[in-house]
């Protein structure tokens, strides 16, 4: 009977204790408890770091000064399919927000249901442009449609019942949650923005604090006024003025409810395939910075967003469609972020100042705390070369993957209408031989989403993008003939499409694989069709030819279009010392030499590597997918490999491609290494202020062309 009565004492004040908690609003200040609080966050996407480096990754937020991480929630990540979701390892979101209130942070909690951040469409599921879920794929996204509204209440009524206990009122550490994100870009919609909000308090309750934020000049268009929400706003360094951008804020909020809050303050910027590594003015930003957080007598809150990128693993990297033309974002989610890729900081193969040093001392000097001390650096590691030398063409392994004769269709579809959320997809079907001609054409009725490859019976004749024509004209004798296979009746055609990355823009499908189903030959519509999706998720059937000696000029993908390499790493145990949490060091795998394609450690899908197209000859390697003794390396080149097919585990990231010219010796690769090393400790060359392509872009969304930041440039 007396523990009994203990027991009963210790929830009555349990609840007590629970039912003071409040996170409030009063003159224009954040308050916890009734006592002023200032929002000090930072960036920190646990979909985009390995789950055993959540800690570590946080812990080094922490030492910034920061209490606070702002995190998205991905759709597509939870439900990777309609009614199946995903809660384990990169997904373990309640895993992710108990340890973050283990080390004392706060948390900003984002659940979109769009969310942009640079990853595949937005957030949103592939299988919206499914014909065969909930609006057959022509739902409108982002709006009050009935089709759209029902899945968001589906997604939404499985997530926000688990993030329910954290909430800070109810002793956890959510202080506030977003709905929408950035709408301003799209909207108005007040029906659509009252929905979302009413579904999230239907789950969570009437006491939690609801927020939007866009930037100043799309404000009002993007969220509600009065206090149905806390209306913040987003801007990058010197893109507007502060009295001007706050004043957007407060007329959107009750007079006291609008404390001064940057939701999104740029620490760099994003990186797409082509473009130079985002490299941004720290001068202007430090300057900025101090401006939002001395805002209101030293009351402005901030999120740094990133204060870490991470990494888009997998095919979790976005896009964006600008003017027309079509740009993928790298792999690398370094953002030029005070923490880097592998946990570091001084912004390695990138250069410039040491943003996390500076950006430590400017918070402490606003709040005049002594932030903790910052964990050791990471430990990287240069496990050497490897060489890939038992190659196979894909077209040879394409039963192996899919096994069977292929799903048939009369004309190609997307590769949605197939069931499958990205990698490569091969389309098949038959040509009569009468039916090839010496400059033949193939139309594919619209350009391919995102490249393809053309073969003729194993032949690659042709590549296609995305942003190029939608033919392609061809000497398809010549090739047949080369081949050896000309004399049969019929051949077969083959279109290996490559899915890069769905547009994360928010207001439009960007679907897959073929994009139109009439697919011309020489003017006539092909049919009968056999399709194979190839998700890459398993490797295990793949069968390899080993060789001892490398593979003669790239023969591979230049007669057999995208092939298989594979090699091993052998880690000793005695040269390589695990580190404090029992983990090998990190690496960087460089690819520099090689064209397109996907990489496979141990099975792991780093991502999409295209130094041919720059800026990136690196990929991260985490420390936690590696293991001793032996491990598998795969390379899935669509393109042309290199006449040496090697790869090499490196200490230094490096940003600085493409490489011009034809590729480099072993000590001209060194000596390129050296100079990266020595590039990292200088300062970014400052004078050099033509603006960055994709701060433009921004620009014209938000009609500041006048107010974006420099970007210093390297060389």
């Amino acid at each position: 009977m007396r523990h009994l009565v203990l027991v009963l004492c210790l929830v009555i004040t349990l609840k007590n204790t629970l039912g003071s908690r409040e996170f409030s609003i009063e003159d224009d200040q954040f308050q916890i408890d009734g006592k002023p609080f200032r929002i000090l966050s930072g960036s920190l996407h646990y979909h985009r770091i390995h789950p055993a480096q959540w800690k570590d990754r946080m812990l080094r937020t922490k030492a910034l000064g920061l209490n606070t991480l702002s995190v998205y929630v991905p759709w597509n990540l939870h439900e990777p399919y309609p009614g199946q979701y995903n809660w384990q390892g990169f997904a373990d979101l309640e895993a992710y927000l108990a340890l973050a209130q283990q080390q004392g942070l706060y948390v900003l909690l984002r659940p979109g249901p769009y969310i942009c951040a640079e990853w595949d469409f937005g957030g949103f599921p592939w299988w919206l442009a499914s014909s065969k879920v909930i609006g057959h794929g022509s739902i409108k996204l982002r709006s009050d449609d009935a089709a759209y509204l029902e899945l968001v209440d589906r997604w939404w009524n499985v997530l926000l019942p688990k993030i329910a206990p954290f909430l800070y009122i109810r002793g956890g550490n959510i202080l506030m949650v977003q709905v929408e994100n950035e709408f301003g870009f799209v909207g108005p919609n007040e029906k659509y923005m009252r929905h979302l909000v009413g579904t999230v308090r239907a789950s969570l309750g009437d006491d939690v604090l609801i927020y939007t934020t866009d930037p100043p000049p799309n404000i009002a268009k993007g969220s509600l006024p009065g206090d149905e929400v806390l209306s913040v706003v987003d801007f990058g360094a010197g893109w507007f003025d502060l009295n001007w951008a706050f004043s957007q804020q407060r007329a959107m909020n009750p007079p006291g409810k609008s404390p001064p809050m940057c939701s999104e303050f740029y620490t760099g910027w994003l990186t797409r395939w082509g473009e130079q590594m985002a490299n941004t003015s720290v001068d202007q930003f430090l300057d900025t910075l101090h401006g939002v957080l001395g805002f209101a007598n030293n009351t402005g809150s901030v999120n740094l967003y990133m204060v870490h990128g991470g990494t888009n693993f997998g095919y979790t990297a976005g896009g964006s469609i600008d003017n027309g033309v079509y740009w993928a974002c790298i792999t690398s989610y370094d953002y030029d972020a005070p923490i880097s890729e592998a946990g570091d900081t001084g912004q390695p193969g990138i250069g410039g100042p040491n943003k996390y040093d500076l950006i430590r001392a400017a918070i402490s000097k606003h709040t005049g705390l002594e932030p903790p001390k910052p964990p050791p650096p990471p430990q990287i590691k240069a496990y050497g070369e490897v060489g890939l030398y038992a190659n196979v063409p894909l077209r040879s392994q394409i039963r192996h993957l899919y096994p069977g004769d292929g799903v048939t269709s009369r004309r190609p579809l997307i590769m949605e209408e197939y069931g499958q959320s990205g990698g490569l997809i091969v389309y098949q079907t038959r040509i009569p031989a009468a039916e090839i001609k010496a400059d033949s054409v193939l139309n594919m009725g619209h350009r391919v989403h995102d490249a393809a490859t053309v073969l003729l019976d194993g032949v690659a004749v042709g590549r296609l993008s995305r942003n190029g024509p939608a033919n392609l004209t061809l000497d398809a004798t010549s090739a047949l003939t080369k081949g050896g296979s000309y004399a049969a009746a019929s051949v077969t055609l083959e279109i290996v499409v490559e899915a890069v990355g769905r547009s994360n823009q928010g207001w439009r499908f960007d679907t897959k694989g073929l994009s139109s189903p009439d697919v011309r030959w020489n003017g006539k519509v092909l049919e009968a069709w056999s399709v194979f999706p190839l998700p890459l998720d398993n490797l295990e059937t793949l069968i390899f030819h080993d060789d001892d000696i490398p593979a003669a000029d790239a023969a591979g993908p230049s007669i057999g279009g995208p092939t298989f390499y594979r090699g091993y790493l052998d880690i000793d145990e005695d040269e390589t010392p695990r580190n404090a949490d029992g983990m090998l060091p990190d690496s960087y795998l460089y690819v520099g030499d090689w064209g397109k394609g996907l990489t496979f450690l141990n099975g792991f899908n780093l991502g999409w590597y295209w130094p041919s197209s720059g800026p990136a000859n690196t990929m991260y390697v985490p420390g936690p997918i590696l293991r001793l003794g032996v491990n598998e390396v795969i390379l899935l080149e669509v393109e042309a490999a290199p006449s040496d097919p090697t790869v090499s585990f490196q200490r230094d990231a490096d940003f600085f491609g493409p490489k011009r010219g034809p590729g480099v010796s072993r000590k001209g690769k060194a000596v390129a290494n050296e100079m990266l090393r020595q590039h990292r400790d200088q300062p970014a060359d400052e004078s050099w202020v033509t603006a960055h392509p994709q701060y433009a872009d921004w620009a014209r969304h938000m009609q500041r062309p006048d107010m974006m930041s420099p970007v210093a440039a390297t060389s």
